[in-house]
């Protein structure tokens, strides 16, 4: 069994905005990312460091949270319920896929890759994090998310979202394989 991927993490962006630089600094602390263990470590301590920091909050969000959590929870039809919060899918023409991302308050996706996926991401409400690699890039960059932010990731670019207040972010995607067939997870939530 090979060695597991390790990820330095680049907290440059995050720390370009003043009211982030302390808590950049904080998780700069956490690099690098090497496992299981140490990704679900860096994914609770930027939860938990950014309510220090973030005494108010950063994003707000509306009724549509609310409304799309109540899908997931009662398990209407076109959604996924997860640990971090869930899916309600609003297109699956494939390859097309447009859905929703309803991630809670603490909750955090995987860092995963795609192999033939092509995903664009738009922040709708609240507030987090993304880890990303862009190409040519050896590290995880790591950026605030806040509505209006947009996002590309390329087939073969690493990526996770960090709900550190509610967060909801509308995906776009071209998914060849087949919706969530092309999923592959470096490192998972832990289930706790």
């Amino acid at each position: 069994m090979g060695a597991s991927p390790s990820f330095e993490l680049n907290h440059g962006a995050l720390a370009r905005d003043p009211r982030a630089a302390e808590l950049a600094a904080a998780l700069d602390l956490l690099s690098p990312i090497d496992s299981e263990e140490t990704f679900n470590q860096y994914c609770r301590e930027a939860c938990r460091l950014w309510v220090v920091n973030f005494r108010n909050r950063v994003g707000e969000t509306s009724a549509r949270f609310a409304e799309l959590l109540e899908q997931i929870e009662r398990r209407s039809q076109s959604v996924i319920k997860t640990g971090w919060g869930g899916v309600v899918i609003t297109l699956h023409e494939a390859p097309r896929v447009e859905k929703f991302l309803v991630i809670r308050e603490g909750g955090y996706l995987a860092l995963e890759m795609h192999e033939q996926k092509d995903e664009r991401l738009e922040v709708q409400e609240g507030a987090g994090l993304i880890l990303g690699r862009r190409p040519n890039d050896r590290s995880l960059t790591v950026e605030m998310l806040k509505p209006g932010a947009k996002f590309h990731f390329k087939p073969g670019m690493e990526h996770c979202l960090i709900g550190t207040e509610k967060l909801l972010v509308f995906e776009r995607s071209i998914d060849p394989k087949g919706m969530d067939q092309d999923l592959i997870f470096i490192y998972e939530p832990a289930n706790d």
